[in-house]
């Protein structure tokens, strides 16, 4: 079921955007390290939530961000985890949202997601609602 909907959040068309997303294969590697480092306690293996925590993945997270700064995203982010917020640094935020990206099913460029305050605030989240 997870291979479909990434298969079908592939193919619908990147909105919402002033600033092409590009992330690499290699970010997202590293980000799922590090994922799985802070983040799988509370959000997960499937990025569903665990107890309080808020999905990751799929509709629910689709629709409150979508339309939304990456950098807005990356600023939540930096809240985590809830005993030591603010502890990773804006890269190790970036490579965990192109991992979270990927696991959402958009596709990978060959240029790096930046770490820019200017980029990630002109990047809009680009993933549409299911059902749109």
């Amino acid at each position: 079921m997870k291979r479909f909907w990434m298969i079908m959040l592939a193919l619908l068309p990147v909105t919402h955007t002033r600033v092409a997303l590009a992330y690499t294969e290699e970010q997202a590697i590293g980000g799922q390290a590090l994922y799985y480092q802070h983040c799988l306690q509370c959000h997960g293996e499937t990025m569903a939530g665990v107890d309080q925590a808020p999905p990751l993945a799929g509709p629910q997270f689709a629709g409150h961000w979508r339309g939304e700064s990456l950098l807005a995203l990356v600023e939540r982010m930096n809240t985590m985890p809830p005993d030591k917020p603010g502890t990773l640094s804006r890269q190790n935020l970036v490579d965990i949202l192109s991992y979270v990206l990927w696991y959402n099913g958009l596709p990978f460029d060959q240029a790096p997601l930046t770490t820019d305050r200017t980029t990630l605030t002109d990047t809009k989240f680009p993933m549409p609602a299911m059902g749109e």
